[in-house]
């Protein structure tokens, strides 16, 4: 999610392909600790990182430098990666096929084994916030108004000399980082990985997520899934076939009626009742 809003939200990139970043980092760490003795989760996250770093660098030049591209053509791009790595992951024997690969050992930190959920759960709330603390910074720092003058206005922002192609590659290796790590504690919380954390129905979700909470914010993005997935489960239960539909049902719904998001639904209403006084 943080990985869409720094894309999407602070820079403009409207990306399909965290899905395939999140699921690399994911398959990175099952496939270290499966064959290997390494378990720590700092050595398995440095991991996660290189990786996520080395294949966003390499996507991000491939979409962003030479001439400028639209919108459209990310979009496409992104989600033919999602698409294929999903296919790969499905296929691949060496990454478990349908199957996916199981049974990845639980992480340690200075030796000590981190089993029970409890520990799980504080170790990726660490994280997670840790993350959010550095997308936060930058989002204020100078470097962050520079990613919004891109996502404005690009022909502008190079005009006062910002270079639109370098700043789109550094934002797009930056989010692929983070997808990686997060696809990386993924697999050590879960002890699980597959192809189901790599292709587009993943992808789809998230973007749903920052449509939902509200582009340009992180915190809009969170309220939005931790509703979306209070009514998850029960609305798989009830409606498991119709439930897809409505999902995207509902995101045709808040691009039209709520372009900005849950963020903006206090200001909405503020407006609408100040108008209905004036009248």
């Amino acid at each position: 999610m943080l990985s869409v809003e720094m894309c999407w939200g602070q820079a403009g990139i409207f990306t399909f392909g965290q899905a395939a970043l999140f699921g690399l980092g994911g398959y990175t760490v099952g496939l270290i600790t499966k064959n290997s003795s390494i378990t720590d989760i700092g050595v398995l996250l440095l991991m996660a990182i290189v990786i996520g770093a080395v294949a966003g660098l390499i996507i991000g030049i491939f979409l962003f430098s030479g001439k400028r591209v639209g919108e459209l053509y990310v979009v496409l791009v992104t989600l033919a990666i999602s698409y294929i790595f999903e296919r790969l992951a499905n296929s691949w024997t060496v990454l478990g096929s349908g199957n996916g690969i199981p049974g990845i050992p639980s992480p340690t930190l200075f030796g000590m084994e981190i089993k029970s959920i409890i520990g799980l759960f504080i170790l990726a709330f660490t994280v997670f916030a840790l993350i959010l603390f550095i997308c936060i910074f930058l989002v204020n720092s100078q470097f962050g108004l520079t990613m919004n003058a891109v996502r404005d206005d690009e022909e502008r922002a190079e005009f006062f000399g910002y270079k639109r192609s370098r700043i789109q590659i550094v934002v797009f290796v930056f989010a692929a980082v983070l997808a990686s790590i997060g696809g990386a504690l993924f697999a050590v919380t879960e002890s699980f990985v597959s192809s189901s954390m790599t292709g587009l129905g993943l992808s789809t979700t998230i973007v749903l997520w920052v449509v939902l909470g509200g582009r340009g914010t992180f915190f809009g993005p969170l309220i939005a899934l931790a509703v979306l997935q209070a009514v998850n489960t029960k609305m798989q239960e009830v409606l498991p076939s119709l439930w897809p539909i409505l999902v995207g049902l509902l995101l045709v719904l808040a691009m039209i009626f709520l372009p900005k998001g849950l963020m903006s639904l206090p200001a909405t209403i503020r407006e609408s009742l100040r108008k209905k006084s004036s009248v």
